[in-house]
């Protein structure tokens, strides 16, 4: 774990260097708006921006220096400046939990206004609206503007399955793919050899706190696990916690299963290690976040050097539970404009042009790129584009099944709340806790953290924030009645 910190610390100090060439003192609080600078996260998208960012700076005039943050450097660091109201950041790109704290603080501009105004070259209508609802959209206004868009999915090893005999998952969403279909052909392949490696069923994400969170809470949703019995989605928010729901303790004991099919150090992975485990082609099946359709291919994160997997593996859309209606979730990383920023024109044009149809599909069909987490329909009906990436067909099946506030919902103290949270399903993996027991100890935390700040009972108005409402906002920003 060190070591990976220390080699992407290098990597986001090379980043800097490189796309702030002749751009000496760019966010250290200057006002020449032809130089700005850009916080996010080390992602595909970002290394896609990279490589096209002279592409930008020849149109426009405007030098970008664009930085590569781990996540929790990008909240700490942007945090800090709004506090202190610097102006050191001009373009951000917010965590979606983290922009409903952001907009209430007033530290993002609204962009509501520039899209109506630019409606014919942003062309809002021809965003999904789930991933706007998921990762731009806070009480009925637009923030940011979506450069990445994730969905989950499944991924199998498809001459695993045909070696052992075992049916592959659907392809369609209307054909039966249940849980626990999914847990039974992870146990038929744990522990067999396949092409003489001993095979693990499955591998999951067990680091705490966020990335269990992020795969487990997946799992959670399709079992119909909520967070609270009735926020954002309500007319009347109530935030009085349901994590030992039920639904939550039949959806954690079965991650437990799943871990128990997983390699032993799954304990301890973050985002990354899990896409990695699978790519070295001892693990069947995995579900994950969509950028990892294109990650796997490669034997580690952003490399070169192609990975055993290539040809090897399918891609079906993820399992659901009888009766209750499939919750996707949705993450992935939206662009805005700090409210400190004195250069929102040349922020606006980045924003544009990054989260454009037509700069995405570049990123997408750069000469290795890995990236294709568009937030666009009209890109998934490109014929080069899905050519080249032939499982976006399922991707946005699952973005338009799509609800990331279900899923994870974004109350404004939601990093605490996935603090311990991950901490807990963390110690249920480790032997250290059993489910019911864990879930129940994040109940009485959820309980006494929405009591103490302010949530129960919810003393302010609420907004019934829908996927929905979105879509009709997208409609009204592009011209279009509702």
């Amino acid at each position: 774990m060190r070591r990976r910190t220390a080699l992407r610390a290098a990597a986001v100090g090379l980043a800097a260097a490189g796309t702030a060439a002749g751009a000496s003192g760019c966010g250290s609080g200057d006002t020449d708006p032809k130089q700005i600078s850009v916080l996010t996260v080390q992602d595909p998208f970002f290394y896609a921006v990279q490589r096209l960012l002279p592409e930008f700076r020849r149109q426009t005039g405007i030098t970008v220096r664009l930085e590569g943050l781990d996540y929790d450097t990008l909240n700490a660091r942007s945090t800090n400046a709004f506090l202190t109201k610097q102006n050191s950041i001009d373009v951000v790109s917010p965590d979606s939990m983290w922009l409903s704290r952001w907009a209430n603080s007033g530290w993002l501009v609204s962009l509501d206004d520039l899209i109506a105004r630019d409606r014919d070259e942003v062309r809002p209508d021809d965003f999904i609206p789930s991933t706007i609802h998921s990762l731009s959209e806070w009480g009925g206004h637009v923030y940011t503007l979506p450069a990445a868009a994730y969905s989950q999915v499944a991924m199998y090893r498809t001459d695993v399955f045909d070696r052992l005999g075992l049916d592959a998952p659907p392809r369609r969403t209307d054909q039966s793919w249940t849980w626990d279909d999914y847990l039974d052909r992870v146990r038929a392949i744990d522990g067999r050899r396949v092409g003489g490696r001993t095979m693990h069923g499955t591998v999951v994400s067990g680091a705490g706190p966020q990335p269990i969170v992020h795969m487990y809470s997946q799992l959670a949703a399709s079992n119909g696990a909520r967070w609270f019995r009735s926020f954002p989605g309500s007319k009347r928010w109530d935030f009085t916690p349901t994590l030992d729901s039920p639904e939550n303790r039949t959806a954690l004991s079965m991650f437990h299963q799943l871990y128990r099919n997983s390699p032993a150090a799954a304990v301890n992975y973050v985002w990354f290690d899990a896409g990695t485990a699978f790519s070295s082609g001892t693990v069947g099946m995995f579900y994950w976040w969509t950028p990892y359709i294109r990650l796997i291919t490669r034997t580690t994160y952003m490399g070169k050097a192609q990975s055993p997997v290539v040809g090897r593996y399918g891609v079906a859309p993820l399992p659901q539970r009888p009766g209750y209606p499939q919750k996707t979730s949705i993450g992935g990383y939206a662009f805005g404009i700090s409210k400190y920023s004195a250069k929102r024109e040349s922020c606006w044009r980045f924003i544009k042009w990054v989260t454009s149809a037509a700069t995405q599909r570049k990123m997408a069909l750069l000469p290795d790129s890995l990236f294709a987490d568009f937030a666009r329909a009209s890109l998934y009906g490109d014929e080069q584009v899905t050519r080249q990436y032939p499982f976006l067909d399922v991707q946005l099946r699952g973005l338009r099944d799509g609800d990331g506030k279900a899923v994870r919902p974004p109350s404004m103290n939601y990093t605490t709340i996935e603090g311990y949270y991950g901490r807990r399903l963390n110690k249920v993996l480790a032997g250290q806790d059993s489910p019911d027991s864990a879930l129940a100890a994040v109940q009485r935390q959820a309980v006494d953290t929405m009591g103490i700040d302010g949530f129960l009972p919810w003393p302010r108005a609420s907004y019934p924030d829908t996927v929905d409402r979105t879509r009709d906002l997208l409609q009204r920003l592009s011209g279009r009645p509702s």
